[in-house]
């Protein structure tokens, strides 16, 4: 099969490799569409020669394997991309994956938005309901309590904006001017401009100074700290992260903050060194079967409308991901998520 390889000069190119025999429990996946995500471009910064990139995917079922799949079955999900043991990597023209970790995509839905879905919607379910432990869906809040959601325009913000309010809260997001119209029609109670010095203040005027979960969809260039400073101040909180945390511990003022970063690689149920994110080190079972159990809920979620894909951009093919990468790298996708068609 054709895929995107790393190479040499942290880089990558199309190559041909052996599609991945499936082992117990896993199935193979031809790719039909696949979608971008930050950490493929960094991947292929940092990672050796020989990986395929990529984890986002949607296609048909080549493979079943003795799984409850059947072959021609349209399905969707994640990889853990440029990882090798075991090989994983979505950018190409089959996936050996899991059976377990993909949900089958429902017939009013596209390639294109099954195919954004999953890391993003993995990671803001991480999030939420595995480490901040919000009401789930099933069983949403009776009492409305307030939940902050910092870069609420990112495809995982966007996420956590839909999960919120079917966790009963009443959903803070801050996001640029221009996506507040787009924040608000995810189901957003109140939007907020970061670029506004003053939003974490904002913030407690809204909540009146109750503010004790928040998850930080950025976290980078100091705004950690400044979710920090939104939460209450007598009470404290619980800030969830997507990068990791520990230059940043010592610098929060109240220390009844707990700061806990997420990795969603740990839906694998693998222990694996990962920088210094936290949750990662041990075998993860009960990160995987919480993934296993939205991955249930989401053909309903989409088809019922309660959760709504980010807004694709497609941009070509398998020949097209090296550009689009860099585009990403260069900050210039927002909003947005770019796809491309494999086959």
């Amino acid at each position: 099969m054709k895929a995107l390889v790393t190479v040499e000069g942290k880089t990558a190119q199309i190559q041909d490799v052996d599609v991945p025999n499936p082992g117990e429990g896993e199935i193979i996946v031809k790719t039909h569409y696949v979608a971008q995500n930050p950490t493929d471009w960094k991947s292929m910064l940092s990672v050796p020669p020989g990986r395929i990139l990529g984890c986002d995917f949607a296609g048909t079922v080549q493979d079943s394997n003795g799984s409850h799949w059947r072959e021609g079955q349209r399905v969707s999900g994640f990889v853990f991309g440029s990882s090798h043991n075991p090989p994983r990597g979505a950018f190409a023209e089959y996936i050996t994956t899991e059976a377990s970790l993909v949900y089958p995509i429902p017939d009013d839905v596209s390639y294109q938005d099954a195919a954004v879905i999953p890391l993003a919607f993995a990671t803001a379910v991480q999030a939420i309901f595995g480490r901040l432990k919000l009401p789930e869906p099933s069983k949403p809040a009776k009492t409305v309590f307030p939940f902050l959601v910092n870069g609420g325009a990112s495809s995982v913000g966007q996420y956590a904006i839909q999960l919120g309010k079917l966790a009963g809260a009443f959903v803070i997001a801050t996001g640029s001017s221009q996506n507040h119209e787009l924040l608000r029609s995810l189901g957003a109670d109140a939007v907020i401009d970061y670029k506004d010095p003053n939003w974490t203040e904002e913030v407690r005027k809204l909540t009146h100074d109750g503010l004790e979960f928040a998850f930080d969809c950025i976290s980078e260039n100091s705004t950690i700290e400044a979710v920090s400073k939104a939460l209450s101040p007598t009470k404290g909180g619980h800030i969830i992260t997507i990068l990791a945390v520990d230059q940043i511990r010592d610098k929060i003022e109240n220390k009844k903050v707990k700061l806990e970063s997420t990795i969603v690689y740990t839906v694998f149920g693998r222990p694996i060194k990962y920088g210094s994110f936290d949750n990662c080190g041990e075998p993860t079972p009960q990160d995987k079967a919480l993934w296993e159990k939205y991955l249930a809920m989401l053909p309903d979620l989409l088809s019922s409308g309660k959760i709504k894909p980010n807004k694709v951009r497609e941009r070509g093919g398998l020949d097209a991901i090296l550009a689009g990468l860099k585009e990403h790298q260069e900050g210039k996708v927002r909003a947005e998520k770019l796809v491309y068609k494999i086959s």
